[in-house]
Parts: C-alpha cells; sequence; structure tokens
C-alpha cells in the first residue's frame, strides 16, 4: 500500500510534494556549477530574468564568469568541486553544436557520475535533437512549455532514458494559475514524474513587463506571492495523483543554492594567505611589512599566513578584506588592521 503524499516545507528545499529532481539534490549539495552556453533564444518570454547582456548573444558563463573556452568550464568545475552542470541559456538548443559538445566534454573529463541536466522551452525539440542529447549523456532535461503546443516536446521526451523535469516559474496572476493547474493536470497524464514551479524572480530585464501587468515587485521576487504559491501547491496535492512537486522559492536559492556552492569553491580553492567562512567568501590580510615565517608574498604583495598564529604587538599595520571566490570579485568588506 502507498504512503499518502504530502506537502512538506523547509528552509533547503521549498515546498515538496513527493521527491525532488534528481538535478535539485546535487544543488543542496553546492555540487552544481550553472554553465550559460548561448544568450541565443527563438522565444520572448515576457518574465526572462536573463540580463541584456547576455540575451541573444553566442556567449558562454559558467558560474557568472566569462569563458573563452572549453578549458575554462573544466578549470572552474575542478575549482568549485563540482558533481554535477545545469546548462542553460537562452535557449542551449539554439546552439546544439556547443551544448552537445560541452556535455561530452564534461562526461569524458569528470565520468558518467557526473550529473547534467539542460533547460529548454522545447520549442527546437524533436526526435532527432533528443536522440543526440541522449547519446551525449545528458541526465536530466527541464523543458519549460511556454506555449501549449510546446507539450508535444515533453510527449516525446518521456519515452527517452533521461530524467524529464517540467519547469515553470509562478505568476500571481489568475490567468497564469489556472494554466499551470491545467498543465499540472495534462502532465500526470502524460506520465511526467518531476515538475519544478519556481518563485518568480524580477530582475532589471523583466522589471517593466512586471510593472505593467500590476504586480509589485518585493526585492528579488513579487510582494504577496507566497499565499496564492501555496494554494496552488495545496490544490495541487488534492488533484494530481503521481506528479513530484517542488516549489522552489528565492530564498532558497540564494540563501541555500548559490551559498552552498560558494562555499564549496571557497573551501576548495582558498591559498595560503586565504581563509574560507561559513559564508562562502574568502578573507586575507594584506601586511605593509614582510615578517619572516608569518607573511607571505603573493602577486607582489605581502599577506599574512592565515592558517598561523600571528603574535599581536609587533605594530604590523594591515587591511584584511573579505571577497567572493571567483577571478572577477570585488572586495565586499575591508577595514585597518593592527597587530
Amino acid at each position: 500500500m502507498n504512503a499518502p503524499r504530502e506537502l512538506r516545507y523547509s528552509l533547503k528545499t521549498g515546498y515538496v510534494i513527493g521527491s525532488l529532481p534528481p538535478g535539485c539534490k546535487y544543488c543542496l549539495l553546492g555540487g552544481k556549477m550553472v554553465i550559460f552556453v548561448t544568450g541565443l533564444c527563438l522565444d520572448n518570454c515576457w518574465y526572462c530574468p536573463i540580463s541584456r547582456e547576455k540575451f541573444g548573444r553566442k556567449t558562454i558563463y559558467v558560474n557568472e564568469v566569462r569563458a573563452t573556452s572549453y578549458s575554462d568550464v573544466i578549470d572552474e568545475a575542478y575549482r568549485v568541486g563540482a558533481l554535477g552542470a545545469g546548462i542553460t541559456g537562452g535557449d542551449p538548443i539554439s546552439s546544439l553544436d556547443v551544448t552537445v559538445n560541452m556535455i561530452m566534454l564534461l562526461k569524458e573529463e569528470f565520468g558518467e557520475k557526473f550529473h547534467i541536466h539542460l533547460y529548454t522551452t522545447g520549442r527546437l525539440i524533436d526526435d532527432s535533437v533528443l536522440e543526440v542529447l541522449e547519446s551525449s549523456g545528458l541526465n536530466e532535461l527541464r523543458i519549460h512549455p511556454y506555449k501549449a503546443e510546446y507539450l508535444e516536446a515533453v510527449e516525446k521526451a518521456v519515452k527517452y532514458s533521461f530524467d524529464v523535469v517540467v519547469e515553470v516559474p509562478f505568476i500571481p496572476l489568475s490567468n497564469y494559475v489556472n494554466y499551470i493547474k491545467d498543465l499540472l493536470v495534462k502532465l500526470d497524464e502524460i506520465g511526467v514524474k518531476y515538475v519544478n514551479i519556481n518563485e518568480f524572480e524580477v530582475s532589471d530585464s523583466n522589471i517593466e513587463a512586471v510593472l505593467l501587468r500590476g504586480l509589485k515587485p518585493k526585492g528579488f521576487t513579487i510582494e504577496g506571492i507566497e499565499a496564492p504559491a501555496i494554494e496552488l501547491i495545496k490544490w495541487a496535492l488534492g488533484t494530481v495523483k503521481n506528479l513530484n512537486i517542488h516549489y522552489c522559492t528565492v530564498e532558497f536559492k540564494d540563501k541555500v543554492q548559490y551559498r552552498l556552492r560558494m562555499v564549496k569553491k571557497a573551501s576548495t580553492v582558498f591559498g595560503l594567505h586565504e581563509a574560507p567562512t561559513i559564508n562562502g567568501t574568502l578573507i586575507s590580510v594584506e601586511t605593509f611589512n614582510e615578517v619572516q615565517g608569518y607573511t607571505i608574498r603573493f602577486n607582489n604583495r605581502n599577506y599574512l599566513v592565515m592558517g598561523k598564529p600571528f603574535p599581536k604587538g609587533e605594530g604590523i599595520k594591515g587591511v584584511l578584506r573579505e571577497y567572493y571566490p571567483s577571478r572577477e570579485s570585488s572586495t565586499l568588506y575591508e577595514r585597518n588592521v593592527l597587530y
């Protein structure tokens, strides 16, 4: 006899009915890196949060850092101790050659256990594309059916060996909530296992469209979004029978997913002159003196060796800095210190 379905919540996961998609479980470990393979996309979703600098351009970013070669991607995977990757865009299928090369390269370098999921609208999905993705080693295909006809892509995809996840944003407008309800019923009939409903994300690129629709931004999301979202999830609990549903909150992405990824990276890449923090940042102390045995020379500057207690009362002046472990990070915090 099957156990009764229930709605669970925690900061670590958001709201869940059933189980999380495999790709989300890797995010909980801070083990996924994000690869933006292209800004090209033939759809024009008004709520798309991708920056204007990226959208529509053939450009690659890995964990928000510009990549100029596949080697940059591999290097970053080692730097963060990645267990997998999420491939996004734009629509990665718009640059299928780059996408497939990326998947195959990562699998060759890190092995079959390296979990890769990919996001697409479904517009360009057909059996030939699905066959290529399956043969490349893709583990999970996430489809955003921006239009009703894109459900055909979902119906085709569930016949393949990778996991299929349908992913949509939650928008607190009555017509859109009804669309999601109809979608969930159809997905349950099709035999889809996983659905991710993402709390709406407000960005510089969609804020005008948000305001035009009478929605009020609050931080990185929309004011009053939680109550109708929970109402929808509770409706789904009593209506659909087999879908595993995950409502992914902005709070989870910010305080858990992103933070854990940065913690993992900081603990992997820190140097002798640095110390990782519980927030995924690095700290270092640059000194204006060179003290034998207690300082190290790096990039023509003197730094305290962070793992070695420094004798106080020596009158050594320095600057303590905090920053993210990224090649392009600026200083988050800085203050003068005296030893």
